[in-house]
Parts: C-alpha cells; sequence; structure tokens
C-alpha cells in the first residue's frame, strides 16, 4: 500500500501490484488557501463529507480498473461534538487490502467527542489499523489533545497527521492548531515524531522507526 500526501486531507492511496489507486477528500480548486490545485487521476474518490475542502471529486480524473483489491468501509460521525448540529456529518474510511490485510483508517473532519465515537461497535473496526490519518488542527476537527488520545485508544502502528495550520504553507488559521504544536505534544507524550522530506510512503517498506511521520504535502 503506497500512501502519497497530497495536501489539506487529501491522499492517494496505491496498489503497487495492480496500479489500483483512490484518492480520499480532494479540494475544490481554490478552496484551501496555500495550496495549488490537484492534478491527478485515481480509479475511486471517496469524500468524507461535502464541504468544498472534502468534496472536490471534479479534480480527479477517473481511470477505471475492473477489479479493486481494497476493501472499502466506513464508520459513519459527526464533524463536530454536538452531533453533527454545527458541521453536519463525517465519514471514516477505513481502506483494507484484500491480500495482504494491510489497514489504513482516513478519519476525514471527525469532531465528535472520543467517547461518544469510540463505542465498542466502532472501535472494533478502527483499532490497531496499519496507518491512521488523522486531522490534528483543531476548531473543525479534534484538536491536538484530542488527537493524541485518540491515537491512544486506537493504537495505530503508524499516524500521518492531516488538517492543520501552516505558515509555511500559507494556511495560516491563527485559531487552528500548528503540526509544529501537534508534533511536539506528541513528543511530550514519548512518542516518536519525526518529519518526513518526502509526500509519500510505502508502508510494505516501512522502517520508518518512528509513530508519527509528518509528510511534506505534495500540492505546496
Amino acid at each position: 500500500m503506497l500512501v502519497k500526501y497530497i495536501g489539506h486531507s487529501c491522499f492517494k492511496i496505491r496498489d503497487a501490484e495492480t496500479g489500483y489507486s483512490i484518492v480520499i477528500d480532494p479540494y475544490k480548486n481554490g478552496s484551501v488557501q496555500g495550496y495549488h490545485n490537484i492534478v491527478d487521476t485515481a480509479c475511486e474518490v471517496l469524500c468524507s463529507h461535502e464541504h468544498d475542502d472534502h468534496h472536490g471529486v471534479e479534480c480527479i480524473k477517473i481511470e477505471p480498473k475492473d477489479l479493486s483489491p481494497f476493501e472499502v468501509t466506513w464508520v459513519d460521525s459527526f464533524h463536530d461534538p454536538e452531533h453533527g448540529a454545527l458541521r453536519g456529518p463525517d465519514r471514516i474510511h477505513i481502506i483494507t487490502h484484500k491480500i495482504t490485510g494491510e489497514k489504513l483508517v482516513h478519519y476525514g473532519d471527525v469532531g465528535e467527542t472520543l467517547d461518544d465515537l469510540l463505542r465498542e461497535e466502532n472501535l472494533v473496526k478502527l483499532k490497531d489499523a496499519d496507518i491512521a490519518l488523522v486531522p490534528c488542527g483543531g476548531v473543525y476537527t479534534l484538536n491536538r489533545y484530542q488527537a493524541l488520545e485518540l491515537i491512544e485508544r486506537t493504537t495505530p502502528k503508524l499516524v500521518i497527521p492531516m488538517h492543520f495550520r501552516s505558515e509555511r504553507l500559507g494556511f495560516d488559521f491563527p485559531h487552528i492548531d500548528s503540526i509544529e504544536m501537534f508534533m511536539d505534544a506528541a513528543v511530550e507524550k514519548g512518542l516518536k515524531a519525526n518529519v518526513g522530506q518526502v509526500c509519500f510512503v510505502d508502508n510494505t517498506q516501512n522502517n520508518l522507526n518512528c509513530d508519527i511521520l509528518a509528510l511534506r504535502p505534495q500540492n505546496i
């Protein structure tokens, strides 16, 4: 399973053997300050919700293939702690490789309280992922402390943070936690957190020796 970070909350998941690919949460052109427009292809597009910064399906050129090596399931949650009253629903996608068993969880813009989200029937689906793509900016999603609690309670092997503030990228919303704030908080909790120089990771060759890897967004 190859994972490429396009930017914001958008990732491309690709099977190295068949070339089958899935793009999750593409943003519409101009919807995310500091990021270039998306120019990419995929066999399938998934969206956690219909806000412009997660629902730019028209930005992805579809290249259909007959059979997907991935099983896609989901947990329906909320974009806010008020059961969607503030920002609506959020769908957490779970992508599992049918042959290798690799599991990736993309949390979208989850903002639901963790006690509500991690009830038993959901926890069994979310727990022990090989890769978890976790929002950490707060306000619109979990903040850095809630994201770290989610990680502690679901025990993924590797976490890739998303949906954060970055002055360097030009996505400089002062009310949102920065990636540096999240990484510092992770280190304080004793987690190994690395900043990558590339936009992708190959889970089949993951010898990174870290718990959290901040990938460099492709579209900067």
